[in-house]
C-alpha cells in the first residue's frame, strides 16, 4: 500500500497512540487510550467507537466509544435482541456488513466507497435509521463465527474521510487486534510473557519436542527448558499442558494457529515429559 498521503508527523502520531493504548488500564473492551487517541488522529464529531454485534441475533454485545473532546461515552451492551429494529432489518443490505458479506475484514472502508453521492446516500435504507450519521469509516477486527468487531469513525459535519485517514486506519489495524488481544490477557489475570517464551509456549503446546523447538528458534535445549520453567511459574501450572490451556487462548495473533499446527512426530520419551 502507498503511504504517499503519510507524513512524518503521521508515523509519530500512530507509535504515539499505540505506546499510550499498550501502557494504559485494559478498559471493558478496548483501553480508553486507544479511543481517545483516534479521536484526535482522526478527528469525529460522532465519535469513535470499539463495536462488537452479533448481528444475526440481532443484538450488541458492548459498544465502547469515545465523543468529541475525547469525552468517555457510557458504555453500552449487551442489548437484547430487536430483530424488529430497523437498524437490524437493514444491516445485512448496508455497508456495516460489507466485511461479512465478502469476507474482506482487512480493507478498510468509507461511506463514499459505496455511495459516491448525497443523492446516493439519502436513498440508503440506512439513513432513515441514522440520519444524523454521513459520513462512516470502517475497521474490520478478527472475530467469533457469527460475531462483528471493528471500530467505527462517525461524522456528521466534516469533510468525507481522506486517503490519509484510510492509510492510518489500515497501518493500526493489526496493532488494534494485539491491543485487543492484550486487553482480553490483562482481563483474564494471564501474567505478562516475553516475545520469546511465547514463541516456545506455542511450539511446546503443538508437541514439539523441545530438541527440535531449539533447532527452529536457533538456541540451546537448556535454553528452550528455562523459557519454559518461566512461563510455568509465571503461570502457576506445572505441566506444559496446563499453560497451554490457560495462556494459548490469549497469545498473539500469530501464534495461536501455531499452537494447533502438526507438529513434527515425536520419538518415543520425547513427549510433554521429555521436556522438562
Amino acid at each position: 500500500m502507498s503511504t504517499s498521503e503519510l507524513y512524518v508527523a503521521d508515523v509519530e502520531a500512530l507509535v504515539g497512540v499505540l505506546d499510550d493504548a499498550r501502557t494504559d488500564a485494559p478498559g471493558p473492551a478496548m483501553p480508553w487510550a486507544l479511543l481517545e487517541d483516534l479521536q484526535r488522529l482522526i478527528p469525529c464529531d460522532l465519535g469513535v467507537s470499539f463495536q462488537h454485534h452479533e448481528p444475526r441475533a440481532s443484538r450488541s454485545l458492548l459498544i465502547q466509544g469515545v465523543e468529541v473532546g475525547g469525552e468517555r461515552a457510557d458504555v453500552m451492551g449487551p442489548t437484547p435482541e430487536e430483530p424488529d429494529d430497523p437498524f437490524w432489518r437493514y444491516w445485512w443490505q448496508s455497508l456495516c456488513a460489507w466485511p461479512q458479506r465478502t469476507g474482506d475484514l482487512r480493507r478498510v472502508i468509507q461511506t463514499r466507497d459505496f455511495l459516491l453521492t448525497e443523492r446516493d446516500r439519502l436513498a440508503d435504507p440506512v439513513t432513515e435509521v441514522l440520519p444524523e450519521l454521513r459520513e462512516t469509516m470502517v475497521l474490520s477486527l478478527p472475530a467469533a463465527p457469527g460475531e462483528v468487531r471493528r471500530i467505527c469513525f462517525m461524522r456528521h459535519d466534516g469533510p468525507s474521510f481522506t486517503e490519509r485517514d484510510r492509510q492510518l486506519a489500515t497501518l493500526l489495524r493489526p496493532h488494534v487486534q494485539e491491543i485487543w488481544l492484550d486487553a482480553e490477557r490483562r482481563r483474564a489475570g494471564v501474567p505478562q510473557l516475553t516475545a520469546r517464551e511465547w514463541e516456545v509456549l506455542a511450539l511446546a503446546a503443538s508437541g514439539m519436542p523441545y530438541a527440535v523447538i531449539a533447532d527452529q528458534l536457533f538456541i540451546s535445549v537448556g535454553t528452550v527448558r528455562k523459557h519454559m520453567e518461566h512461563v510455568r511459574e509465571r503461570l502457576g501450572v506445572h505441566s506444559i499442558s496446563a499453560a497451554a490451556a490457560r495462556a494459548m487462548p490469549h497469545a498473539p495473533g500469530h501464534l495461536r494457529t501455531r499452537s494447533t499446527a502438526a507438529a513434527p512426530p515425536a520419538s518415543p520419551g520425547r513427549g510433554e515429559s521429555a521436556g522438562r
